[in-house]
């Protein structure tokens, strides 16, 4: 696989829906537990309304932005690591474990592959192992 244009990756959409209904569905669990009384009141509509906005705006920023893009400068995943500094990449559970160098230091850094689908978390450790950990 070819790293000439960069190669982004965004969250499963399915995990996106379901967090988001989760966070609109909220105040949902006040009625259940007895703590909220029946009929709803106008405090209970604004606080559903102001769920489902936050619901709706976290599906919307969890679409539109690249959770992790590799191109041949380096990988973004929340930060820049470039591919200067990137020593080796493992795979740890649903995470990759970078190997950095920098400032002449050997660190670690872990990054959570969770919000992947399976086919683009298998898509991410070919694309890194072919990247950052050639074949002799």
């Amino acid at each position: 696989m070819s790293i000439d244009k960069p190669v982004k990756f965004y969250s499963s959409k399915p995990r996106v829906i379901h967090m988001a209904i989760n966070i609109a569905l909220a105040p949902a669990l006040l009625y259940l537990i007895g703590i909220w009384p029946w009929p709803p009141t106008l405090p209970h509509y604004i606080t559903f309304f102001v769920t489902g906005l936050i619901g709706m705006r976290y599906a919307k920023q969890r679409l539109e932005q690249a959770r992790l893009a590799v191109d041949k400068d380096g990988l973004y995943a929340g930060e820049f690591y470039p591919t200067e500094s990137i020593r080796n990449v493992q795979t740890v559970m649903r995470a990759l474990k970078l190997t950095l160098v920098q400032d002449g230091e050997v660190r670690e850094k872990i990054i959570n592959l969770g919000w992947a689908s399976n086919d683009d978390f298998n898509t991410i450790v070919q694309l890194l192992d072919e990247r950052f950990n050639p074949k002799s």
